[in-house]
């Protein structure tokens, strides 16, 4: 496995987690972070996840997933089981920007977007078939602008 960095020592003024909630005016801090730690970054444009099935072709797109990937949790767990194979072992960066406008165009799909890489952060998701022991990494990100959104000043702590 690769070297994990604390977040929270890295970026002290973070309070929040699992999910990182970065505040816009903090992204380049974000940014050296993912760098200097060597992360694979895949990012998802939040303004593109108007839907369920918006939400699942934001993601397909980022990851590179199959055409036949479909607005689905069952063939999410199935295209994420082989991004994991490919990338066994690898500490991954999902940053989230502008969640906020998915959050108010389609806020329960934002929601288990969220928690879908949540599941995949804590090894629930993917199923891997029997004797597959590969794993990733992942950090998730989600970048915004309002008051729940950490950043130096303290502002949102």
């Amino acid at each position: 496995m690769s070297d994990r960095p604390h977040v929270r020592t890295e970026l002290p003024w973070l309070r929040s987690g699992p999910i990182h909630k970065i505040h816009t005016s903090a992204v380049g801090e974000m940014d050296a972070l993912i760098e200097r730690a060597g992360y694979l970054r895949i990012d998802l444009d939040g303004r593109a996840m108007t839907s369920r099935a918006a939400a699942h072709a934001e993601i397909g797109r980022a990851f590179g997933f199959p055409d036949w990937y479909g607005p689905s949790w069952d063939g999410f767990n199935d295209c994420m089981g082989h991004f994991v194979i490919e990338h066994d072992g690898a500490l991954v960066a999902v940053v989230i920007h502008d969640v906020e406008a998915a959050a108010a165009a389609a806020p329960v799909s934002a929601i288990e977007v969220g928690w879908g890489f949540l599941e995949v952060k804590f090894g629930v998701i993917p199923t891997l078939g029997a004797g597959q022991t590969a794993t990733i990494e992942l950090d998730l990100y989600m970048v915004g602008s309002g008051p729940d959104f950490d950043r130096p000043d303290g502002v949102g702590a």
